[in-house]
């Protein structure tokens, strides 16, 4: 094994509903990076793989974190389609998009059309929800 072996991960498959104030949907949601794969990280990654051809239930609801969270909506044919909450604000996003959400706002996403990834980033993995 190289030195650097314990770097390198793969990621791990994590039911949508396991995360703090999401429910169950049809959405591949693995665990890229956090503390627990790689203690030396300070950061939380999580890449869903949505499919919004066909409506999807509602899975988030409002919450915050008291760290700072990056979304990017993907797809190559940019057909991913979000509907993207802060607070009291709704915007409707097509991919690709970037979403940069200050710690402490209320936020939620909901995939309504189209296929492609979204991905989470939440600037440290020591954060909590509310």
């Amino acid at each position: 094994m190289g030195k650097y072996q314990n770097l390198i991960k793969k990621g791990v498959d994590e039911p949508l509903q396991n995360v703090p104030f999401h429910k169950k949907a049809p959405i591949r949601r693995l665990s890229m990076l956090n503390r627990e794969m790689i203690p030396e990280s300070d950061t939380h990654v999580a890449v869903h793989f949505v499919d919004a051809s066909k409506k999807l239930p509602e899975y988030s609801s409002m919450h915050q974190h008291n760290k700072d969270e990056i979304n990017l909506i993907l797809s190559e044919e940019s057909t991913l389609k979000y509907k993207i909450q802060l607070d009291d604000e709704a915007y409707t996003i097509s991919s690709p998009s970037t979403v940069f959400i200050p710690k402490g706002l209320p936020h939620s996403a909901k995939a309504i059309s189209g296929k492609g990834i979204f991905v989470c980033i939440i600037l440290s993995d020591d954060y909590s929800s509310k």
